[in-house]
């Protein structure tokens, strides 16, 4: 399997009401095909505060497959954190928050 990019439309900073603060992103976008499937992976928190969300897609060898655009939704735990100035980046562009 080859991973392939993926076409991110929308991407939402969560902050739960609780202590720590937990802390979600939405993802929204597309898949190359309907037969492509949703993998991230996600970086421990760096010491300038920039936690890494890396996403691609991937697919069956062979898998034949219409070439159109496949909706997604994904919710991913970006973790807690009790204060600071974390910036997500995801497929590299930044989204700063505040604890």
């Amino acid at each position: 399997m080859v991973p392939r990019p993926v076409f991110i439309d929308e991407v939402e900073v969560l902050l739960l009401e609780s202590y720590p603060v937990q802390v979600r992103a939405i993802v929204r976008g597309n898949l190359p095909t309907p037969c492509h499937r949703l993998v991230w992976t996600l970086g421990e928190p760096g010491t300038d505060g920039t936690i890494a969300l890396d996403l691609a897609s991937e697919a069956d060898a062979g898998a034949v497959c219409a070439e159109v655009l496949e909706p997604f939704e994904e919710t991913v735990d970006v973790g807690s954190f009790t204060s600071g100035d974390p910036t997500l980046l995801v497929n590299g562009t930044e989204y700063p928050f505040t604890i």
